[in-house]
């Protein structure tokens, strides 16, 4: 009975302590670790105070929010399917007004939208890559504000990108270079021409990047150096633009591989590297080539766009468009995602890159594959290929 009242007795002078902690903040700390060394109850106190430390850690960090309104404008690129499909959906759904960028207003995206939406969803021609489209886009917004009193541009959303997986020396200058005007170039420009709305509206820019972006992953060499570069291009943005109450961040919205058109084209993409192989290359890659991207192949898109179901990836992004006062990085991951990330940060190289191996799971390279590249790659499967990192 007296182990059970003492029991009893330190569980009610630690909760008690943790209240007082709690409550008074940094001063209640200061006053218990003071407490603590002169009665010599340092366990006692180093768990209130690390309790206490993690509870303000945490009131902290729950910022203040914004209330979407239509009188808010979000202007997102690459709508015409997967995460800029979803995102302006989820968008408007929220109460903003949306511009959805459409590389073709007659995509399967953009119908499915107007079918879904009517007008609620402005849509807007834009192929970033192309300066003149760009400028009509920027023009489409300022004649839309000037005929709203009472609209800003709220935030846009840089979602545009392209993927071709294959390993870095079977991509041809076309693929490498399309890459790299999309994703970056691309984003550039369309950021830059709005540079001067975002400056008069005080909007936030919201970049989309990619895993890839902290852990570039083989087979994604030119994308994820183009992801790493937004997050770079971003840090340096963020600073240049809060002065003028321009907020900048970047949104890594995890993986959703069957939800997604971002490699629509890459059975394409695959002929093309194959055409363009030296003799060498075939009789070198051979076999390995063709296992390589059939298992490619057998992630497909859907059949038509369709909305991504993530709710923990949805719940990130509000708080891009929401959070007063954003963070630098929001990041939405799976256990496994979050798991081998992180172990990809803290491991020593010869471990990180056996743990990136097994993460991706691809087929193996065997030095003794040899055989005819020329019928293997005939003996493919044709169906489209589809996949996100």
């Amino acid at each position: 009975m007296g182990a059970l009242s003492k029991f009893l007795l330190v569980t009610f002078e630690l909760v008690n302590e943790l209240y007082t902690a709690v409550g008074a903040g940094v001063l209640g700390m200061v006053v218990l670790v003071k407490h603590g060394l002169e009665s010599h109850c340092a366990v006692k106190t180093l768990t209130v105070i690390g309790i206490t430390t993690a509870s303000l850690v945490y009131i902290m960090s729950e910022s203040e929010q914004i209330l979407p309104n239509k009188k808010r404008i979000v202007c997102i690129t690459g709508c015409d399917s997967g995460l800029g499909f979803s995102l302006a959906q989820h968008a408007v759904d929220m109460g903003f007004t949306v511009f959805a960028g459409f590389l073709s207003l007659d995509s399967r995206g953009s119908k499915e939208i107007r079918k879904l939406y009517g007008n609620k969803i402005v849509q807007i021609h834009l192929d970033i890559t192309n300066t003149s489209s760009v400028s009509a886009a920027v023009k489409t917004l300022e004649h839309f504000l000037s005929q709203n009193p009472g609209y800003s541009l709220y935030a846009i959303v840089n979602n545009a990108g392209v993927m071709v997986f294959g390993e870095f020396e079977w991509l041809t200058e076309k693929l490498i270079k399309q890459q790299l005007d999309v994703n970056l170039m691309g984003t550039f420009r369309f950021t830059n021409a709005l540079c001067p709305l975002l400056r008069e509206h005080k909007g936030r820019v919201i970049t989309v990047t990619s895993h890839c972006s902290e852990a570039t992953l083989p087979g994604l060499a030119v994308y994820g150096a183009t992801k790493a570069a937004l997050t770079a291009w971003s840090d340096g943005l963020r600073v240049e633009m809060r002065k003028y109450g321009v907020q900048v961040l970047t949104f890594i919205p995890g993986s959703f591989t069957l939800q997604s058109n971002i490699m629509g084209n890459q059975l394409q993409n695959v002929q093309d590297m194959h055409d363009s192989f030296t003799p060498e290359q075939h009789s070198f890659y051979s076999d390995y080539f063709k296992r390589y991207n059939i298992y490619l192949s057998y992630i497909t898109p859907p059949p038509k766009p369709v909305k991504i179901e993530d709710h923990g990836m949805y719940t990130v992004f509000e708080k891009t468009l929401t959070d007063k006062y954003p963070r630098a990085v929001y990041k939405h991951e799976n256990l496994r995602y979050k798991f081998y990330h992180t172990m990809f940060r803290i491991s020593p190289v010869p471990l990180r890159d056996w743990l990136v191996v097994k993460f991706m799971q691809m087929p193996e390279y065997i030095p003794e594959d040899r055989g005819d590249p020329d019928e293997d790659f005939a003996n493919m499967p044709t169906d489209d290929v589809d996949t996100d990192a």
